[in-house]
Parts: structure tokens; sequence; C-alpha cells
């Protein structure tokens, strides 16, 4: 489905499964249906011998389960009616499917999707493949509006939906995003997101599904196949708290509080003792003394010889 939406040249034609856009194929359909009516077929003639091919909606999920696979003959290389899958209508292959629900919360990947006279193929991500006449006329990739509407993408209300038998089904596994910030701003759109503007608010951290990814911005959400708020990548981040800043920036006060010695007393205590030196002190000192000893030597002698001139004029 999701190749030839992408890969392949399409065109929206009622009745046909894949076939290729010729003369010969739009003259044979002119007298089948009346959908096809002079307007369209000519329409539809201009792109005669291009490389298109032409679907409806039931006939591109018939086309593919018939073997459609591109080629050059007549109907793309499909059977008809072959493989066990009937030729039915959008109302006949919603009676083939198992666990028909109007709940779409959850999808998986192959879902049948249904709405009066209309179908379509559940892709994941929130996405469809459907053929049909609206917006671009061909083969296209839409947005399951029960879901949620996406960026980039025309969306659809669907009513119902199921499972068919013919093929295996495999549950979808969501993409996760991981919010490492203690909060982080979200917004209503990516354009706000990516301009870090109007921000309306901000969730915690923690583990959430991304539900749409646009200009680089990402919307999580808590549920699944729900939309969720816009987040710029950049915003989550884990925020180095000020004490830290302050400890890795401070390594003396660090010491203080640890209790470690002061820089100063360490490089004393640490210094090499310079025995010379001490010697050299001691000497000096040494020296010093015996000077004052001489002082006070000739101090009392002197207080002797004026002691003695006093007692003779006694």
């Amino acid at each position: 489905m999701l190749d030839i939406a992408k890969n392949y040249k399409t065109i929206y034609g009622m009745g046909t499964w894949g076939w290729l856009v010729t003369k010969q194929a739009i003259e044979r359909k002119t007298k089948e249906s009346s959908w096809w009516t002079t307007t369209r077929a000519n329409n539809i003639s201009k792109f005669v011998d291009k490389g298109y091919f032409m679907f409806d909606c039931i006939g591109l999920i018939k086309g593919i389960l018939w073997g459609w696979n591109g080629s050059n003959k007549i109907y793309g290389g499909a059977g008809y009616n072959i493989n066990g899958v009937p030729d039915v209508n959008t109302e006949g292959m919603l009676a083939k499917c198992n666990s028909v629900t109007t709940d779409f919360s959850k999808l998986e990947i192959g879902s049948y999707l249904w709405m009066s006279g209309h179908c379509g193929i559940y892709i994941g991500d929130g996405l469809c493949v459907e053929c049909t006449p609206a917006w671009t006329n061909n083969v296209q990739i839409t947005a399951v509006e029960n879901i949620g509407k996406k960026v980039g993408y025309n969306s659809r209300k669907w009513t119902k939906h199921g499972k068919m038998p013919y093929i295996t089904y495999e549950k979808e596994k969501l993409k996760e995003y991981e919010v490492i910030a203690n909060t982080i701003p979200v917004y209503s759109n990516s354009l706000n997101a990516k301009n870090q503007t109007n921000s309306n608010g901000r969730w915690e951290k923690g583990i959430y599904y991304i539900f749409n990814e646009a200009n680089g911005m990402i919307n999580i959400t808590k549920k699944q196949n729900t939309a969720g708020a816009w987040i710029n990548p950049i915003e989550n981040k884990i925020e180095t708290s000020s004490q830290e800043e302050i400890k890795d920036k401070s390594p003396v006060v660090d010491q203080e509080i640890t209790g470690n010695k002061p820089v100063i007393e360490e490089e004393l205590e640490n210094k090499p003792v310079d025995e010379e030196a001490i010697k050299e002190e001691n000497s000096d000192n040494s020296y010093e003394n015996k000077e004052i000893k001489k002082e006070n030597i000739f101090v009392r002698i002197f207080r002797s010889i004026i002691n003695f001139i006093k007692g003779i004029f006694k």
C-alpha cells in the first residue's frame, strides 16, 4: 500500500484494481459504469500511455490481495477473484472482517478502515493509505482523524475498522521518547516549539510515545495514538544545580568544609628542614649572648669605681 502511494503514478477510477490507463481500458469502463461520464473519461484520458495505474478504494485492497505488482499488464499483474479473496464492495469486505469495532484507540497495522461507501488501510503512526477522488485524486497517505490530525496530511474520520482474514497481523511497536529534564516546556504547535515561544505549560520527565514529528520538533503523548503536545528536543537536558556549580568553582571552600588542613599549614609541614640555617641562627644567638655578658662586666666595674670615689669624699 505504502509503496504504491509513494512510488507509482496513480489516479482514481471507479471499478478498477490497478489497471494501466489505456484507451481500451477507458472505453471498457464507460460501457460498464455510469460513473464513467464523458467528462471523467476525458480527464482520465490525459494520462493514457504515461505509466499511470487506476484504482478505486476497494480495488486498491483487492488488487494487492490478487497479486498486483506494477507490471505493464492490463491489471498491473493482478488476477481476478483469486487467492481466496472474493470480488466484494466496501460493505462486503467489512462483513468479512473480524473484530469489527468503533473503538480506534488500539488500531493495528493492516486494519481495514471503513465508512459508508469508502475504505482504506491503516499503516501505523496514525496514518492510512486510501484511493480517493478527494484532494489529490489518487492513492494517497492521509491521517486517521479518529486518532488525531497530523501536520502535512489531509485527514478523514472513519466509522469502523476490523481485521481482514486474508493477512497476518502484527502489533505496531510505537516509538518512544524519554524526557530527561525535570520539566520541559510544551507548545501547541511545532513552529512555536521551534521558536521556543508561547509555551502553554511544562511536562515532567518520563517516557512518552511519539505521535508526530515536524520541523525537527516532536509531538509526545502518554496515550497511544493520541495527539499530545509539541516539544523542542534542544530543551530536553539535565540542568546543573547552582550548588554543584559553586562547589566546582570553590575548591578551597571544599577543603575547609571537609576538615582538610589549610594549604599554608600543609606547605609548612611538608617543607624540608634546613639544618644548616638552624645552626647558623643558633651561632648568631650565642655571639649576642657573649656581648651582653661583656657589657654587664664593664657596668659592674664602673659602678665599683664610682662607689670608691664616693667613700673618699665622705
